[in-house]
């Protein structure tokens, strides 16, 4: 699995360098439907929200993590490269791994993970134990936005950077068997699920 690693490093290092990649920000406009499917209302005061931890995992541009920063959670960002990062969020805790390799020193270090457009970036052999280690990691829940259509930034690097383009229907059956799916969403060209650890 090193050399996976290794060569993802690689690709999105690159990958970061080109300016309409690091524009494209999903962590971002995704913040308030994963407040509702939490059952977090964006009405409420912050300060209910203080003590509430946030892994924003495939942080990508920590455009996602700063947008929840703001409403009061607690961030840290998880990617297996900081080369994406806006010079705001490079204040946040980062962990640099991969999403399927252990990257919580005990179970249950988050209340929430937050993982948008990443799980179809990963080889499909790997997305399912990605999605284990996320609600290894989450006390309360997991939400995931996963695109559903081809890239259109893989012509940057040379190869596609969408590995596993499945179905909406694919995604929430798998995901069903990891844990407890209380909400899913069809977008036709990305779906949307709320999953808490059983």
């Amino acid at each position: 699995m090193g050399a996976l690693l290794d060569q993802e490093t690689r690709t999105y290092a690159e990958a970061w360098g080109f300016e309409e990649y690091a524009d494209h920000s999903p962590g971002a406009a995704h913040v308030g439907r994963f407040l509702e499917m939490a059952g977090l209302e964006p009405g409420v005061a912050r300060e209910r929200w203080r003590n509430l931890t946030i892994l924003d995992a495939g942080a990508g541009s920590g455009k996602g993590a700063l947008a929840l920063q703001a409403l009061g959670f607690g961030v840290e960002l998880l990617d297996i490269t900081p080369d994406g990062l806006v010079p705001e969020a490079r204040g946040l805790a980062f962990h640099t791994g991969a999403l399927w390799t252990p990257f919580a020193a005990t179970a249950g270090c988050f209340d929430y993970v937050y993982c948008c457009d990443v799980l179809e970036h990963l080889d499909e052999s790997m997305t399912m134990l990605a999605i284990a280690r996320m609600l290894e990691a989450a006390t309360r829940g997991l939400f995931l936005s996963i695109s559903l259509v081809p890239d259109q930034f893989g012509i940057l690097v040379g190869r596609p950077l969408h590995l596993t383009v499945r179905p909406f229907t694919w995604w929430r059956d798998r995901i069903r068997e990891l844990g407890a799916l209380d909400e899913c969403r069809d977008l036709i060209d990305a779906g949307l699920f709320y999953v808490r650890p059983r």
